[in-house]
């Protein structure tokens, strides 16, 4: 019993170096998407990378995160601008609100 246990201490501590390796991965990717309609299209998030890539994989992630801030951001700046200076901020506050509620990367 005590060589198992032993064992899977060693692997446990091999392992979590490649796993800091992998969390720690700060490359941006340039998130480029389609509109209609004022509405982001979905399918076409990260339509710059090869489907299925790791950097594709990567930067509908980033994505999901971009739309999120996106929608905090522009919601911040309609409540505080005065109508009717803060329509253009409520039609990109609704297209990133939009896709921070619905998008999902996979």
């Amino acid at each position: 019993m005590f060589k198992c246990v032993f064992t899977l201490v060693i692997v446990a501590s091999l392992s979590m170096p490649v796993l800091a390796a992998k969390k720690s991965d700060s490359t941006v990717y340039k998130v480029k998407w389609k509109e209609r309609s004022g509405r982001i299209l979905h399918e076409s998030v990260c339509y710059n990378y090869d489907d299925g890539s790791i950097p594709y994989r990567r930067c509908r992630v980033q994505a999901q995160r971009h739309f999120v801030q996106q929608c905090r951001h522009f919601t911040a700046k309609y409540e505080k601008t005065k109508r009717p200076y803060n329509q253009s901020f409520r039609k990109k506050r609704d297209k990133f609100c939009y896709s921070a509620d619905r998008y999902y990367p996979f």
